[in-house]
C-alpha cells in the first residue's frame, strides 16, 4: 500500500490494529455467541436491539465529553475501556448480561468513531484530511479481511478455545490500538469550560438525516444485495462472498484516490450529490438483474458491486469533510458524535427496509433510487457553503 500521509503513521498503525481485532471478532461473533455463550437468535436480536437503543441514548452526552477531556485521551480511554469491556463476554449468561455487556460495547463503537475522526482533524492539514481517512479506511478494510481469515482458520479448528480467542484477540488489538496512540502522544484542543454538552444546531441535523438515507449502501451490500440474489435472481449463491470480496478490493484499490477529490466543502458536497447518482445507478441496475438470464444477472451485478462500491466510497469522503467542517472547532467532538448517530440509524431501520427487496422484487430498486438521488441533491444544496451563524449555537 502506498505511504501514508504525513503526521498519519501511527495513527494508520493503530488503526490497523483495531481492525484486525475487528474483523477476528465480527466474523465469527455470531457463532461464538450460539455456540460458546448457547444464546439463541432471538435472544440475540432482542440483545442488540435494547443494546442499540442503550448506545443511541447514551453516545450524544458521552461525545460531548471528548471535546472537554482532548480527542486523543479519550480515544485512548475508549480504547482501553474496550479491552476491558470485551472479555465480559467470556463469562457472560443469559439475556441481561449479554445485553449489558453488547450496551457497554456499542457505546464504545459508537464513540469511537468520531473521537477517531477528531483526532486525525488535529495531526493533518485541512488540505489532507480527507485523503488521510481515506487511507486509513482503505488500510481498515485490509485489517477486516485479514481478521475475518484469521477467523476462518480458528472456526475449522473449533472447540471453547478458538471461540475464546476470537473474544481475546480483539481485546488485545484494543489494547495495542490504545498503546500505540500513546507512543504518538497526540494532543487534541480543548473545548471551552463553559461550553454546553448540547446545542447542535439544526441544519446540522438536517444533514445528518440526510447521511442516513445516502449510508444504506451498507444496508444493499450486507444485506439487501445477498438476499435479493437468493431469492429474485438465478444467480449461484456462491458468487456472494466474490462479490463482497470485490468490495474489498475496489475500496483498497479507490478511496484514498477518490477522498483527494473532497478536500473541499463545495468538493466534498458536490461529491455527496456524484455518489447519489451513482447509487441510484446502481439500483437501477440491481432491478435489471431480475429480468436477465444467470450470466447477463451476474454481468449486471458484478458492474452494480463496483458502482456501489464506488458510490460509497465516495459518499463516504464527502461525509467526513463535511461533517467535520461544519462542527464548531471547539466542540467537534459533540458534532460528530451526533453524527455518528445517524450510522446508528441507518444500521437500526436498514434492514427492515433491506427485507423488501427479497419479497417486492425488482420494483423495489426503483424509488430505492428516486431517494438516494434526491438525498444527494439535498446534501449539495445544505452543506455546499459555510452556513450563516445564527446566535452561539444555532
Amino acid at each position: 500500500m502506498a505511504k501514508p500521509p504525513p503526521g498519519t503513521g501511527y495513527l494508520a498503525g493503530s488503526a490497523l490494529a483495531d481492525a484486525l481485532g475487528t474483523g477476528l471478532f465480527m466474523s465469527g461473533a455470531v457463532i461464538f455467541f450460539s455456540k460458546r455463550l448457547g444464546l439463541t437468535a432471538a435472544t440475540m436480536s432482542a440483545g442488540f436491539v435494547v443494546a442499540g437503543i442503550i448506545g443511541l441514548v447514551l453516545v450524544a452526552p458521552l461525545g460531548g465529553l471528548t471535546d472537554r477531556f482532548g480527542y486523543a485521551f479519550s480515544l485512548r480511554t475508549i480504547h482501553f475501556a474496550r479491552a476491558a469491556i470485551f472479555p465480559l463476554y467470556l463469562v457472560t449468561h443469559g439475556f441481561i448480561a449479554f445485553t449489558a455487556v453488547t450496551a457497554l460495547v456499542t457505546v464504545g463503537d459508537r464513540l469511537a468513531a468520531p473521537s477517531f475522526q477528531s483526532v486525525t482533524g488535529t495531526l493533518v492539514a485541512d488540505d489532507q484530511y480527507s485523503e488521510a481517512m481515506g487511507y486509513i479506511r482503505a488500510l481498515r478494510n485490509a485489517g477486516f479481511s485479514l481478521g475475518a481469515l484469521l477467523t476462518s482458520l480458528l472456526l475449522a479448528i473449533g472447540g471453547s478455545a478458538a471461540y475464546d480467542t476470537l473474544v481475546i484477540g480483539n481485546a488485545i488489538s484494543f489494547l495495542l490500538a490504545g498503546v500505540l496512540l500513546r507512543a504518538r502522544n497526540i494532543r487534541a484542543p480543548r473545548a471551552p469550560r463553559d461550553q454546553r454538552l448540547f446545542g447542535v444546531r439544526p441544519r446540522y441535523l438536517a444533514f445528518s438525516g440526510l447521511n442516513v438515507m445516502l449510508q444504506m449502501h451498507d444496508t444493499i451490500l450486507l444485506f439487501a444485495l445477498p438476499l435479493y440474489v437468493v431469492e429474485q435472481t438465478t444467480v449461484p449463491t456462491s458468487v456472494l462472498p466474490l462479490l463482497i470480496a470485490l468490495n474489498t478490493v475496489v475500496v483498497v484499490l479507490s478511496q484514498r484516490w477518490l477522498s483527494r477529490r473532497t478536500s473541499t466543502m463545495p468538493g466534498a458536497a458536490r461529491a455527496e450529490r456524484t455518489a447519489g447518482y451513482i447509487l441510484a445507478a446502481t439500483c437501477l441496475c440491481l432491478a435489471l438483474a431480475r429480468l436477465l438470464p444467470t450470466l447477463g444477472a451476474l454481468i449486471i451485478l458484478t458492474t452494480a458491486v463496483v458502482m456501489l462500491t464506488l458510490g460509497e466510497s465516495l459518499q463516504i469522503a464527502g461525509a467526513w469533510e463535511l461533517s467535520r467542517l461544519h462542527a464548531p472547532a471547539s466542540r467537534r467532538g459533540t458534532y460528530l458524535t451526533v453524527f455518528s448517530i445517524s450510522n446508528g440509524v441507518e444500521r437500526a431501520v436498514g434492514p427492515s427496509v433491506g427485507a423488501l427487496f427479497p419479497v417486492w422484487g425488482a420494483i423495489t430498486w426503483i424509488p430505492m433510487a428516486g431517494a438516494f438521488a434526491l438525498a444527494g441533491i439535498a446534501m449539495r444544496r445544505l452543506a455546499e457553503q459555510p452556513w450563516p451563524s445564527r446566535g452561539k449555537y444555532l
